[in-house]
C-alpha cells in the first residue's frame, strides 16, 4: 500500500515540474482509431493473400500431387506458393502486435491471440476463395491489367516441367501409354508433345481423346514415366 502512494507522488510530482505531458483524450481517441483501421487494414491483406494461396494450389492442380504418394507430397511442398505464405505469416505477427494495444490484447496470451487470428483468417480466406474475385484478378493478370500482384496470378499456370508436373491434352491411347500436347503460346519447358507411361494399376479405360489431364513423373526425351496422374475438369 505504501508503495502504491509512493508510486502516485511521484507521478504527481513529475506531472507537477512538467516531466509527464498531459495528453487529451482526442489524442488517445485518434491513436485507437489508427490502430484499428491498421488492425482491420492488415486483417483483410492477411485474409486476402491467404485465400490466394488457397487458390492458386487449387487452380493450378497441385492440390492432386497431395494423392500421388510420399513423391508427390514433397512436389507439392517444393510447388507450394511460399511468397504469400510467409507474407501472410508476418501480418498474422502484426496483426497480433496491434491488438497489445487494446486492452483486452494484454489479457490473452500470445500463442492464443494468433491462433485465434489465423483460425478466423483461415474462414475468411476460404469464404473469399468461394467468391469469384480471384478468377477476376486472374483474367485482368492474364491481360497484364493488373499491376503489383499480376506476376503472382501469371505464375499459377507457369511451367514446372523441372519439377516433373505437366498439363496436357490428351491426343491417343494405346496400351499402357497416352499422348498428351500442350501449348499455351508462351513457349516454355511443358509445352510439345509426350507420351506417358502410366503407373501400374492406373485404369486406362478412365480416359478419353480430348480431355485435359495433370500427370506427375519422371520426365525423359519426350516421354514421362508417370507416378500420378489426374482428370481435369474443363476450365483448368
Amino acid at each position: 500500500m505504501n508503495q502504491e502512494s509512493d508510486m502516485k507522488g511521484k507521478i504527481l510530482e513529475k506531472i507537477g515540474h512538467g516531466e509527464v505531458r498531459k495528453r487529451s483524450r482526442i489524442y488517445f481517441v485518434v491513436q485507437i482509431v489508427v490502430v484499428a483501421l491498421l488492425f482491420s487494414s492488415a486483417f483483410v491483406l492477411s485474409v486476402f493473400v491467404l485465400s490466394f494461396a488457397i487458390f492458386s494450389v487449387r487452380e493450378s492442380g497441385e492440390q492432386f500431387l497431395l494423392g500421388f504418394g510420399r513423391q508427390g507430397v514433397a512436389t507439392f511442398i517444393v510447388l507450394f506458393p511460399w511468397a504469400p505464405l510467409i507474407i501472410d505469416i508476418l501480418l498474422f505477427i502484426l496483426i497480433e502486435w496491434l491488438s497489445r494495444w487494446f486492452k483486452f490484447g494484454y489479457r490473452i496470451p500470445v500463442l492464443r491471440a494468433l491462433l485465434g487470428i489465423f483460425i478466423f483468417a483461415i474462414m475468411g480466406g476460404i469464404i473469399v476463395d468461394l467468391t469469384p474475385l480471384h478468377e477476376s484478378l486472374l483474367q485482368m493478370a492474364n491481360h497484364n491489367e493488373l499491376p503489383v500482384i499480376g506476376e503472382w496470378y501469371e505464375g499459377i499456370y507457369a511451367s514446372h516441367a523441372s519439377q516433373g508436373v505437366f498439363r496436357g491434352t490428351v491426343s491417343s491411347v494405346q496400351g499402357n501409354e497416352f499422348v498428351i500436347f500442350h501449348d499455351d503460346n508462351d513457349h516454355d519447358a511443358d509445352d510439345g508433345t509426350w507420351a506417358v507411361v502410366v503407373p501400374a494399376g492406373f485404369d486406362m479405360t478412365s480416359l478419353s481423346v480430348g480431355e485435359r489431364v495433370y500427370v506427375a513423373g519422371i520426365a525423359g526425351t519426350g516421354t514421362i514415366q508417370a507416378y500420378g496422374i489426374e482428370q481435369l475438369s474443363g476450365d483448368m
